[in-house]
């Protein structure tokens, strides 16, 4: 009787150190699958506004930010552009338009420290099909057109839609949308252009300002 107790025992013990043993196996084959995942995605978020050639020339830290000129009050994904010498030159933030046509519109801004931007595409929106969603790369070249832009204040005339006095076109049919784009990526360059001032605070997990 006692043989067959302690035979019972060593096999619920054996089981139970096989069981345990592949759940920490698998969670950490699962845990290099979401790192892989996390990485191929900011690695085609960010080949969405950098060239291969800025993305090779900088070393890239990833931050998270919540501040309103970003749209809205939740945390927003920071990538940092460091040369070499570890100094920060430029910057791409997730941001959003709040006020589009049909509700919020997600963006990704690259801009140098300087206020030249370096690219900017939508991630998401709810615009209308055939007149808003030219915010799209994929239906129009018009978010192509902020590349190379300077922003120089708030208050920079330039930055406005022509029907404002500004240079910078809007559809056929729409000018919400497009001013909504326009208003954020400038705001979002801003930021950008005073990330000097918060460089220091920058290694808190959440920065909020």
């Amino acid at each position: 009787m006692f043989k067959k107790i302690l035979k019972n025992a060593f096999l619920i013990s054996f089981f139970s150190v096989i069981s345990i043993s592949s759940t920490i196996f698998i969670n950490k084959i699962t845990k290099i699958k979401i790192a892989s995942q996390k990485e191929e995605e900011r690695k085609f978020l960010l080949e969405q506004v950098l060239s291969p050639t800025v993305l090779n020339q900088f070393e890239i830290k990833l931050y998270q930010i919540k501040n309103k000129s970003l749209g809205n009050d939740k945390n927003h994904n920071l990538w940092l552009l460091l040369n070499k010498k570890k100094e920060a030159r430029a910057a791409v933030i997730e941001t959003t338009a709040p006020d589009g046509y049909s509700g919020s519109i997600n963006m990704l801004v690259a801009a140098y420290l300087n206020g030249k931007i370096i690219g900017v595409r939508v991630l998401d929106h709810q615009e209308t099909p055939g007149i808003g969603d030219k915010i799209e790369l994929a239906i129009s070249d018009w978010i192509t057109k902020f590349s190379n832009m300077y922003i120089s204040s708030p208050e920079d005339k330039d930055f406005l839609l022509k029907k404002y006095g500004g240079k910078i076109e809007q559809f056929t049919g729409a000018t919400i949308t497009p001013q909504a784009v326009t208003n954020s990526v400038k705001r979002t360059v801003i930021f950008i252009k005073n990330i000097p001032s918060i460089l220091k605070f920058l290694n808190k997990d959440v920065y909020e300002n």
